[in-house]
């Protein structure tokens, strides 16, 4: 039997604050790898948080606002 620390698919929507709905969407799409030994499906923590930091959002670096050209002579 492998020794590591697993996660139901509802304890790993509550760690990532969505729904299990999004977890489920993962594993369907291949993003999240899961496994089920029986009736249950078994997330492994290591692949749990693989995911959620691949979810990473970066600060993106905002530059000057674009001019506003006036256009006279329209009615």
């Amino acid at each position: 039997m492998i020794c590591a620390n697993h996660i139901s698919i509802e304890e790993a929507a509550k760690l990532a604050k969505c729904s299990s709905w999004t977890i489920k969407r993962a594993i369907r799409r291949g993003d999240l790898t899961a496994y089920k030994p029986g009736k249950t499906i078994l997330i492994l923590e290591k692949d749990f948080m693989s995911w959620f930091q691949s979810k990473q959002i970066h600060a993106v670096q905002v530059g000057r606002p674009r001019r506003i050209i006036a256009i006279h002579g329209r009615r």
